[in-house]
């Protein structure tokens, strides 16, 4: 998550994929009453003009996702995208 950050302050970039999971910052570990482990995310991850991204996640300028058919063909449909994209604006 923190890489796609560095790629929006970069001029021309554009993220393709699917929106994160929304946890981010550090890790915190702590075991619980009963020898039950649980982990929380503490610290702020924010975009590079403030907004927040915890439970909210990376919101991609094109939200695309591998289909079914994609993958039994083998193809990798983010990377084509990602190709196209390139190509138009050469």
């Amino acid at each position: 998550m923190l890489n796609t950050q560095l790629f929006r302050t970069a001029e021309n970039a554009t993220v393709i994929g699917s929106t994160t999971a929304a946890a981010d910052g550090n890790i915190s570990t702590f075991t619980l009453p009963g020898g039950i482990h649980t982990s929380i995310s503490g610290i702020g991850v924010y975009y590079p003009d403030g907004r927040e991204t915890q439970r909210i996640g990376i919101i991609p300028d094109i939200y695309l996702t591998p289909t079914i058919k994609g993958i039994k063909e083998g193809k990798d449909e983010l990377l084509d995208k990602a190709i196209e994209i390139i190509n138009q604006k050469q």
